[in-house]
């Protein structure tokens, strides 16, 4: 009742927006593109005789719509030949992403303008700038991927002609409790719907905000609150709008690229922010240079006050933000912008000009970076760039990386349809690694210098060979069962096929060098090989159904010696270990699991034994890892070190096990450093697994590890044929392998049993 009182209020008050006009609104700023496209996006010529060669200057086109009005979503290129797809760096701008932020429409608009215009008053000044960057780069530009809530903020006239506004709605319009209408509560923070965009990108989404949670301010201002204004989303990349600009990002080499923003709270106005240093001093690997130039592009923004000049900073937070996402997914290098102070929709029309007029000169500073231009008292350009390609000259995709500026959060950086690399540098010495599959690995040292250092590289192909397959299976094999090939090559995945149940017999040409081939099923044993291609070659495979030496559901903690921090956790029905209570695991663990029982090599002759865990896994890269080994008085130990994210769904993984005649116990280990911590550990099943010498593992039916009174129950079903016989509890049951289940085989199995 009280919203509907105080809509009704606001109304009355508000019949109109309370905005300046010198602010953009959506309509006008769609009116605005289609103005553009009509003077310049069929003008070959649009400079006139002050410059030659520019061909088309413009072009426009829609990367996505918003989630519930869908609005387009524009995206503008400016660039000499704007029309055609040129071997230039790219540089995107995001205008407005929160929706009171409106000063990010206005500089978007304003850079756009200066570039089709430069001989207007006030930029001509910037004319060979202007022009450097337009003849030697890319730029795209989107003005709002919020459209939705640049509409709240502008204000609207609902279907009964009733005017709503509310300039200071932060969110897009998602209906976030699900009752079909659109639920904002005029004033700051407090409105249910809407999902923060900034939160909603995948890279560390799962620190952001939950549903309806409160906001606690900031230690610059306390009494600032904003309840439910960072909600993260239901899950990462929920909203259309960040869907459009993942898509878009990731279909383009980025070099470089700013997010607009302002600060309401005043808790980072007027800052310059790029990725990151998390606590502890764990940097971005590319920090030293990103944050060269975010300082250089700081010292180029004066303050509103005209005192001096904003401030640069790392970002400290994880929250699902867009410049780490941007930045660890594409190496993109993205420096989010606080414009302005809390005062971020001023109506003081000459305080909105010099306000945007200040960020130009930064933006510029940021456009003839990327452009590689030190005109007009630019940048040092300091990049290496250059075309990869084969001995014919025909462009590669293939993996640049800088060893030194390399993490293991990083996704590898590609070549793009050119074959062309770009990389920022500083002042040093590189060492450059170009990959490619089927072609011979490149590596080189070489010091940067404060120019753009060019440097093509040409990979010679890799002498291919004929490996043939020879894969036998296991009689009764069905489609169900049948386990999946696949073949890597330097962790590119070359093929993948399903071996049917008549098994297999085929060639591949592979190239020279180490190949990881993996056969995995439910039921199968797992075969993981290392083939070291040098020549024509046959590869005999004999596929075996998998014995059990240890399972384990986790029904209960009965079969382990606990001695931290490992618990049985619950979700939907099903119940997993987890490598802690809380939702995140806390700092400096080391805390190990064992099972009671030990195992040693009694199970077969080949000592071929393999771990398989059903689980998901959030790790800090490298800096926590859950360990894997085997105890043992006389063993060594050797652990396997798992580390990293994939924890959208439970997954099978895979070990390797040498289980020699010491008897050994199974230990897990979970470990973390001082700082940074995440979800952990999730392992629903765990199995330890022996390759039989025969068949199968006769008489284990239910794959549990034990034969007892179960294995019975389970062969007197199947002798009855009340459960199914196929596969591989079809070789279990068959005792003494007659191709028959009868009383004879209950006898053995009771004989196995009893000895």
């Amino acid at each position: 009742m009280r919203k509907v009182y105080l809509i009704l209020i606001l109304n009355i008050l508000f019949s109109e927006s309370v905005l300046s006009d010198r602010y953009t609104t959506y309509d006008e700023l769609e009116a605005k593109i289609n103005q553009w496209d009509a003077d310049f996006g069929q003008n070959s010529d649009p400079y006139g005789p002050i410059v030659d060669g520019e061909g088309i200057i413009f072009h426009h086109e829609i990367i996505g719509y918003s989630g519930v009005d869908n609005l387009p979503i524009w995206a503008i290129k400016l660039s000499f030949n704007a029309n055609l797809d040129e071997d230039e760096p790219k540089v995107l701008i995001l205008g407005q992403c929160h929706a009171e932020e409106i000063y990010g429409v206005e500089i978007a608009v304003e850079l756009i303008e200066w570039l089709l215009y430069p001989t207007n008053p006030g930029n001509s000044m910037y004319f060979q700038s202007l022009m450097s960057v337009m003849s030697q780069s890319e730029i795209w530009v989107v003005p709002t991927h919020n459209p939705e809530g640049l509409n709240v903020v502008h204000g609207w006239y609902d279907d009964f002609n009733v005017w709503h506004q509310d300039e200071s709605f932060r969110k897009n319009k998602y209906d976030a409790n699900q009752n079909g209408l659109f639920d904002y509560f005029y004033g700051i923070g407090d409105d249910i719907d809407g999902v923060d965009l900034n939160r909603n990108y995948g890279f560390n989404w799962v620190f952001g905000d939950e549903f309806l949670e409160t906001d606690t301010g900031c230690s610059a201002n306390p009494a600032y609150l904003s309840n439910y204004d960072y909600y993260r989303g239901p899950e990462p990349f929920s909203e259309a709008e960040i869907q459009a600009i993942k898509n878009f990002t990731l279909n383009n080499n980025f070099l470089l690229s700013i997010a607009y923003h302002s600060s309401r709270s005043g808790c980072v106005a007027e800052k310059v922010i790029y990725p990151w240093l998390w606590q502890g001093g764990k940097g971005s690997p590319d920090l030293s240079i990103i944050s060269r130039l975010g300082d250089e592009i700081a010292s180029k923004i004066p303050t509103w006050d005209g005192l001096g000049f904003y401030y640069s900073a790392n970002s400290m937070s994880r929250r699902g933000n867009a410049h780490d996402w941007l930045y660890s997914q594409t190496g993109c290098i993205q420096y989010l912008i606080e414009v302005g102070t809390s005062d971020m929709q001023s109506n003081d029309v000459s305080l909105i000009e010099d306000t945007i007029d200040n960020n130009m000169k930064g933006l510029l500073h940021l456009l003839k970076r990327a452009a590689g231009s030190s005109i007009q008292n630019g940048p040092d350009p300091y990049q290496i760039t250059g075309l990869v390609t084969d001995p014919d000259g025909n462009p590669l995709i293939a993996e640049v990386t800088i060893l030194e500026l390399d993490g293991p959060m990083l996704k590898p950086r590609y070549t793009d349809s050119f074959g062309r690399y770009r990389r920022l540098l500083i002042e040093g010495t590189y060492t450059l690694e170009v990959e490619a599959h089927g072609y011979e690995p490149y590596l080189s040292s070489f010091v940067a210098t404060s120019s753009v250092l060019n440097h093509d590289v040409v990979l010679n192909p890799l002498q291919e060979f004929n490996v043939e397959f020879d894969i036998s299976v296991p009689e009764g094999l069905d489609i169900e069962e049948s386990p999946l090939f696949k073949l890597k090559n330097n962790n590119i995945l070359v093929d993948s096929l399903v071996v049917n149940n008549e098994g297999e017999s085929f060639s591949m040409n592979l190239y020279e060098g180490m190949h990881e081939l993996s056969l995995t099923s439910d039921n199968i044993f797992p075969e993981m090989i290392s083939l070291d291609v040098y020549s024509d070659t046959t590869i005999q495979i004999d596929l075996k159904w998998k014995g059990v030496v240890f399972s384990d559901n986790f029904s209960n903690l009965d079969n382990w010696t606990n001695s931290g921090g490992w618990v049985l956790n619950q979700y939907d029905g099903e119940q997993y270990l987890s490598s802690q209570s809380s939702p995140y695991y806390n700092n400096e663990r080391y805390d190990v699991l064992e099972t009671v029982s030990s195992f040693s090599n009694t199970y077969n002759s080949s000592n071929e034994y393999a771990l398989n865990l059903e689980m998901k896994k959030e790790l800090e890269w490298e800096n926590d890892y859950f360990g894997i080994y085997l105890s043992c008085d006389n063993c060594d130990n050797n652990m396997i070190n798992v580390t990293g994210i994939d924890w959208k769904d439970f997954k099978d993984y895979y070990f390797s096990l040498d289980i020699d005649s010491n008897p050994s116990n199974l230990s897990f280990l979970f470990y973390s450093d001082e700082t940074l911590n995440y979800r952990g550990l999730q392992i629903e099943n765990c199995e330890v697994l022996f390759k039989p010498d025969g068949e199968c593992n006769k008489g284990d039916l239910n794959l549990d590890g034990l034969f007892n009174v179960l294995d019975i129950v389970d062969m007197v079903n199947i002798i009855f044929e009340t459960v199914d016989s196929s596969g591989i509890r079809g070789c279990a049951s068959d005792m003494n392998s007659n191709d028959l289940v009868n009383v004879n085989d209950i006898v053995i199995l009771i004989e196995k049993i009893l000895n």
